[in-house]
Formats: structure tokens, C-alpha cells, sequence
């Protein structure tokens, strides 16, 4: 029996959770615009009630502590989830993502693969940051982060940005990874250009700010879904680390640094932001 549709599926998993303890089993679908809905599958009517009326009182006040305190008893059994008929094995998540996710995907293949035609110089020349007298051209602040020199670098950061990026797009809305995405590509982009100049690019820096997003916001609501292991955490900030020591070669290290300290700063507003509703 549907009960109820959400926009974010951390509400979703978060009643279901809470339900749980009640020895009483819900699922959710997504839908073709990619809510959340809520079934209740059971044949009694005495339980039917009971989550009708449990259901009423949620609605009213999702971030009552009860909700959290069972959140918190589950979220080892499920972090990020998608409806079983669409999961695929690998760190890829196969399942189809979001247009945003999709849109950056194609653009940074599509300009990769405009490098072997045009070469990088002229890339660059159009859409690499702006050089003394291009400070009006303002697509400049953003789009190095579209550019890879490499094989290895684009696969990399474009199954990160799948991965995280898809994460983001499914469970906290497209509007949020666009507001993850402009503001750590901007400022990861300003601080290396300070540093290094304008020849860079890459998603890197986004693809940080990402993982320092989901781990913290994860980590504090294990409810929304969202979910870096922290060992991964562990991983990528001593990577982060040996990139600034120059063992690894010419790298975006500034870019990286500054986003992934984007990405915990938004979380910490995200964070505060739910805390005072």
C-alpha cells in the first residue's frame, strides 16, 4: 500500500528506521522523478493504523530526537541505497544518476577528447583560467575544472564525481551538488591559479570538496543516506598530504586542500541549518 512521497530519501529512511523499531516493515521506490515513496505491504489493518498515525506525526516534526536516536540504532544497515532492481556491483554505481551528474560526465569526456583534435594549448586559450585582460571573460572561473590532460586523471575524478556526485544528486537534490560543484570549483580554481597560474584544470578539487561533504554530513545524520567510509577519509587526506611533499609529481595540491575544506564547511552549514528548523 503507498502511503507518502519525499523529495530527499533521508526523510524516507529516516521514518523507516524509526518504524523498524516497532517491528514494523516499510519500503520505498523511487519514482520517475526520483522521490522517494513509502509502502507499507503488510494485511493488518492494526499495524496499517498505527503507521498512519505514526506517519501524521512525523510529517509534523521529522527532526524530533526519537527519529535520530533510531536512525542511529540502523544506520549500519543501510547507507546509500537504491531500489534493489537497479543496484550494480562496483564502486562505479551503474544506476542511473541525476542530470546534473550526468551533464558534467559528458562534458569533461567530450572535452578530453577535443585535446587529441585541437590540442591543449587551444583548449586552454578558450576555456582555461582567465590570463591578465580575460578577467570579463567569467566562464574562465569555472570551466578548468572541465579539462583533463590525461587518461588517468579523468577517469579518476570522473569515478569519484559518479560515485559522489550521483550520491549527492539522488539524495539531497540536484540543486545541492550544483551548489557543492560552482563553489568549490570556483574557489579551488582561484587558489591555484594563485599559486601555480593559469595552466591547470580538472575536477579534483570538486571531487574533494565531495568527499569532505559526505563524510561529515554522513558521519553527523546517518539518516540522509550519505556515506564515505572513514578509512577512505583516512586514505585521501594522506594522499592529500604526499601530494604536497612532490612525491606524486606536478599535481593540483592547492585545488584539492581548498576543496575539501569547501566541502566540510558546507556540510557544517547544512548541518547547523537542520539543527535550527
Amino acid at each position: 500500500m503507498y502511503l507518502i512521497s519525499f523529495k530527499q530519501a533521508e526523510f524516507a529512511y529516516t521514518f523507516i528506521d524509526y518504524m523498524a523499531t516497532k517491528d514494523i516493515i516499510l519500503r520505498t521506490e523511487l519514482d520517475k522523478d526520483g522521490n522517494s515513496q513509502l509502502f507499507f505491504d503488510d494485511s493488518c489493518d492494526d499495524k496499517l493504523t498505527i503507521v498512519k498515525q505514526e506517519l501524521e506525526q512525523y510529517i509534523q516534526n521529522p527532526y524530533d530526537k526519537r527519529y535520530l536516536d533510531a536512525t542511529w540504532q540502523k544506520s549500519n544497515n543501510h547507507s546509500f541505497k537504491l531500489p534493489a532492481k537497479k543496484l550494480n556491483a562496483g564502486i562505479l554505481n551503474l544506476a542511473p544518476v541525476g542530470v546534473i551528474t550526468l551533464i558534467i560526465t559528458i562534458v569533461c569526456i567530450a572535452l578530453y577528447g577535443l585535446l587529441f583534435i585541437f590540442g591543449t594549448t587551444q583548449i586552454l586559450t578558450y576555456l582555461g583560467y582567465p590570463l591578465p585582460g580575460q578577467q570579463a571573460q567569467m566562464w574562465r572561473y569555472i570551466t578548468p575544472i572541465f579539462i583533463h590532460f590525461s587518461l588517468l586523471h579523468i577517469v579518476f575524478n570522473i569515478m569519484w564525481w559518479w560515485y559522489l556526485g550521483g550520491m549527492i544528486e539522488h539524495l539531497k537534490g540536484r540543486f545541492k551538488l550544483i551548489e557543492i560543484t560552482i563553489i568549490s570549483g570556483l574557489l579551488s580554481n582561484y587558489a591555484q591559479a594563485s599559486i601555480s597560474g593559469p595552466d591547470f584544470g580538472g575536477l579534483s578539487g570538486v571531487v574533494y570538496a565531495l568527499m569532505g561533504y559526505v563524510w561529515l554530513y554522513g558521519e553527523t545524520r546517518p539518516s540522509s543516506g550519505l556515506r564515505f567510509e572513514r578509512a577512505m577519509i583516512v586514505i585521501i587526506i594522506v594522499w592529500l598530504l604526499a601530494g604536497f611533499t612532490g612525491i606524486l609529481g606536478p599535481i593540483a595540491n592547492t585545488a584539492h586542500l581548498v576543496g575539501l575544506i569547501v566541502g566540510l564547511l558546507l556540510a557544517v552549514k547544512d548541518i547547523w541549518i537542520i539543527k535550527k528548523q
